[in-house]
C-alpha cells in the first residue's frame, strides 16, 4: 500500500515538474470531456423542445431517411475524431514518459484501437442504461417542484444505473491504461493479478478527472454568467465586456493546462506502477 501511494506522490512530481507533458495531457483532456465541460458552460442544453423540433425535422425532411444516416455518421466521425486525439495524446505521454525505459511506445493508430476496444463495453451499457432509464428522465422533467435543479432530480432516480456504469468504466479506465503499455496477454495477467492496485488506481484517477472537469465547469460558470449578460445586452460594444470576455478565455486555456497537469500524473502514475521493479 505504502509503495503503491508512493507512486503516485512520485508521478505526481514528474507531472508538476515536467511541462513537456502538460500539453500531450492537455490534448487528451480536452479530447475526452474538456470539449464537453465548455459547452455545458456557453450552449444553453437542449430541453424537451428542441428534441421535438429535431425530431420532426428530421422525419418532415425530403431526405429521410437519409437525413439520419448522415447524422449518425456525423457522430460517429466526431467520436472516432475524438478517439484519435486522445490516442495521439497518449502515445506522446507515453514517449516522453518512457525516454529512460525499454520498448517504443505504440503507434497512433494501434493506441485508438486499443483504447476503442476498453470503452466499447462502457458505451454499450451507456446505451442500455439511457434506454431503460429514458422514463426517469421524463418523470425528473416533469418533476412539479422548480427548486431542485433538473441534474439533481436525474441523479437522485437513476443514481443505481450511475453506479453500474462507473464501475464498468473503472475497469475500461485500468483495461485501457494496461493495453497501452503492455501485450495483450501481460496485461490480461496484470488485471488478474493485480487487481487489488489496479483497480483503485482506475478509481481514483478517474474521480481526480472528474473532480478536476467539475471545477472547471463551476469556474467558467462563474465568469460567464455576468459575460454572457453583457454579451446579450450590448455586444463588445463596452470596453469592459471585451475585458471580461479576453478574462473568460484567458481563464479556460489556464484551466485546460491544469487539466493536462491531472492528466500527466495520471498517465506517469500508470507508467510507475507497470514498470519493472528494477527501473524504479
Amino acid at each position: 500500500m505504502q509503495d503503491w501511494l508512493g507512486g503516485g506522490l512520485a508521478a505526481a512530481r514528474v507531472a508538476t515538474g515536467r511541462a513537456e507533458l502538460w500539453v500531450p495531457g492537455a490534448i487528451v483532456s480536452f479530447a475526452f470531456a474538456g470539449w464537453a465541460a465548455f459547452l455545458a458552460v456557453v450552449a444553453s442544453p437542449p430541453d424537451e423542445g428542441d428534441a421535438l423540433f429535431l425530431g420532426v425535422g428530421l422525419a418532415a425532411s425530403p431526405w429521410w431517411p437519409w437525413n439520419v444516416v448522415a447524422l449518425v455518421v456525423a457522430v460517429l466521425s466526431g467520436l472516432g475524431t475524438m478517439l484519435l486525439a486522445v490516442a495521439f495524446g497518449e502515445v506522446a505521454l507515453l514517449m516522453r514518459l518512457s525516454d529512460d525505459r525499454q520498448g517504443v511506445p505504440l503507434s497512433v493508430p494501434r493506441a485508438a484501437g486499443r483504447l476503442g476496444l476498453a470503452a466499447v463495453p462502457v458505451v454499450i451499457l451507456a446505451a442500455v442504461l439511457l434506454w431503460v432509464s429514458a422514463p426517469a428522465f421524463l418523470d425528473a422533467f416533469g418533476d412539479p417542484d422548480p427548486s431542485t435543479p433538473y441534474l439533481v432530480r436525474v441523479i437522485g432516480i437513476t443514481w443505481p444505473a450511475l453506479l453500474a456504469l462507473a464501475a464498468v468504466a473503472s475497469v475500461a479506465q485500468a483495461w485501457g491504461a494496461l493495453a497501452l503499455r503492455l501485450p495483450w496477454r501481460l496485461a490480461l495477467a496484470t488485471m488478474r493479478h493485480r487487481a487489488h492496485r489496479v483497480m483503485p488506481q482506475a478509481m481514483l484517477t478517474m474521480a481526480a478527472f472528474l473532480v478536476g472537469q467539475l471545477l472547471t465547469v463551476a469556474a467558467l460558470s462563474a465568469v460567464w454568467e455576468p459575460l454572457s449578460g453583457r454579451l446579450a445586452d450590448s455586444g463588445l460594444s463596452e470596453p469592459s465586456t471585451a475585458i471580461l470576455l479576453l478574462g473568460f478565455v484567458w481563464i479556460w486555456l489556464l484551466l485546460v493546462i491544469l487539466a493536462g497537469v491531472v492528466q500527466a500524473w495520471i498517465s506517469a502514475w500508470w507508467t510507475e506502477e507497470l514498470a519493472p521493479r528494477a527501473e524504479r
